[in-house]
């Protein structure tokens, strides 16, 4: 049998050298490997190749998962672009109702109604004023001492106004104010009060000119914005008092005082409003801006303000909703490929006759060259051995049990396929044992001599693998070589002498030749 010449044996590398350079990834990655291993199911063909699609389709799970976090951050910085936008031009939309309020007062201050005596001619002028201004429910006039020179809702002459301190601070002044959250001075409804002095020519002011805002008009910007779903504008005084807001259940809340809450003092403290888009909550994006009603910087810029708040799960929404479709997509993909994989292995690890023979050859060079890891390749772990040797061990840790053993007994021996035969699921093997018999073999004593045995063994395959076998050999018998033929020693050949001419040359220059 030529099968084997020309094939040297492989020689065995010493791995525990290199072991310090396999710490590392390759490291991590074998330990579990190791682990697995220890497993039946684990040597499984079909269970390999469905670990392995599993495991080609972690790359795609892990850019999905980067795409998806990467989409999510730009929502959210997206929400905080659209929070910001809103909220400056809610801002501006209200600082224009502050800014009508002190055109509408400085202007009324200089009219002469609002400087004579005629009460009911001035209260006439307030009410013709107050319908041309539907933003304001009231306006008037009051002396120095708190009481109502004319207003426009009838019944006010006469009146003293309740906040004392917004009248002292106003007179104090001298300019256009803005009060806080409170009730109308006539109204009785809730309200912000502007006041501005009314100019004479010597002297202190003694009269002050006011108007209250309808808290309603604070919602124009709220009705006609179209804020996304779930957001929440809202206006307070600079005191932290709620004004308005767009959130319904709010209402009920305005004028309660917010000053403790961490949007509101983050806004009373930090006067550009810049703080607030930096409030770490999960929930919600936050973004405020003050109000301002001049261009100065004269301490009167800054009377209330806003801000807008976007929930978090709305405003990255999309991106989730892209994440799932596409997790959904992705490990739909992965579950056909997993159920391809384990119903296709049949089908695409069925060896063929050849294959088949291959696979029986390979096995029988293992006793050659001991390389025990190639038989997890050939062999199905729960293996069966149908004519087990005396005292092996049953499944693939028992044939490898019988080829540790005959290396031991034969360590220069070898099992030689002479013929191999493959029908369906079976490959049927001639063999010859061969080697120098050194050690007990299976109960079989060491005779020291050359030994040859000739036997027939029989594979079952199932998924690519050698899952059930037999075998039967005859018994050991030694084989005497023939004894070395000493061949007669050969006399060595005569020298010969050199030709003539070189004879006579070399007398001619001296030499001699012997």
């Amino acid at each position: 049998d030529t099968r084997h010449e020309g094939i040297a044996a492989p020689t065995r590398t010493d791995h525990t050298l290199q072991r310090p350079q396999a710490v590392g990834v390759m490291g991590a990655i074998s330990g579990p490997i190791r682990w697995l291993s220890q497993f039946p199911f684990f040597h499984s063909l079909r269970f390999r190749l469905t670990l392995l699609v599993l495991l080609a389709s972690l790359p795609a799970i892990g850019l999905l998962l980067y795409t998806a976090n990467q989409q999510r951050d730009d929502a959210l910085a997206e929400g905080q672009g659209e929070a910001n936008r809103l909220v400056r031009l809610a801002a501006i939309d209200q600082g224009r109702i502050f800014d009508q309020a002190e055109q509408l007062l400085i202007t009324v201050a200089r009219l002469p109604e609002v400087r004579g005596d005629d009460a009911e001619q001035c209260s006439r002028l307030m009410a013709e004023l107050i319908e041309a201004n539907s933003e304001f429910n009231n306006l008037g006039v009051v002396d120095r001492d708190g009481s109502v020179v004319c207003s426009a809702v009838e019944g006010g002459a006469g009146v003293i106004l309740r906040d004392e301190q917004f009248i002292e601070d106003a007179f104090a002044a001298n300019d256009f104010v803005i009060g806080t959250y409170g009730i109308g001075p006539l109204s009785d409804e809730p309200t912000v009060t502007y006041a501005a002095p009314v100019p004479i020519e010597e002297g202190d002011s003694q009269r002050l000119v006011y108007t209250s805002l309808d808290l309603e008009a604070l919602d124009t910007f709220a009705n006609i914005a179209e804020l996304p779903q779930g957001a929440v504008l809202s206006v307070y005084d600079r005191t932290g008092v709620l004004l308005r807001s767009s959130e319904v259940d709010e209402e009920s809340l305005v004028g309660t005082s917010f000053a403790d809450d961490p949007v509101v003092q983050r806004m009373i403290s930090d006067p550009s409003g810049a703080q607030l888009s930096q409030i770490e909550d999960p929930d919600f994006i936050y973004s405020g801006d003050w109000i301002r009603i001049r261009g100065s910087d004269d301490g009167l810029q800054n009377a209330a303000f806003i801000t807008v708040s976007l929930p978090t799960d709305v405003t990255v929404a999309r991106a989730d909703e892209s994440f799932e479709e596409n997790l959904s997509r992705l490990g739909l993909a992965a579950l056909i490929a997993v159920a391809a994989a384990w119903v296709g292995a049949d089908l695409f690890m069925t060896r063929d006759g050849e294959s088949r023979k291959a696979l029986v050859l390979n096995a029988y060079r293992v006793f050659e060259t001991g390389d025990l890891a190639q038989l997890d390749d050939i062999f199905a772990v729960d293996v069966e051995d149908r004519t087990p040797a005396p005292g092996q061990a049953s499944g693939l840790s028992g044939y490898k049990q019988v080829v540790a053993q005959f290396r031991a007994a034969f360590p220069n021996g070898t099992i030689e396929p002479d013929e191999l035969l493959a029908d369906n699921d079976k490959v049927v093997a001639r063999v010859t044992l061969r080697g120098r018999h050194i050690a007990d073999f299976f109960a079989s004593p060491p005779s020291g001599e050359n030994v040859v045995a000739n036997g027939i063994e029989t594979f079952r395959f199932a998924n690519g693998v050698i899952v059930e076998m037999w075998s039967m050999f005859g018994p050991l018998s030694i084989v005497e070589y023939p004894p070395r033929v000493e061949l007669p020693e050969q006399p060595e050949p005569r020298a010969r002498k050199p030709p003539l001419w070189r004879r006579t040359l070399g007398r001619v220059i001296g030499r001699s030749h012997k």
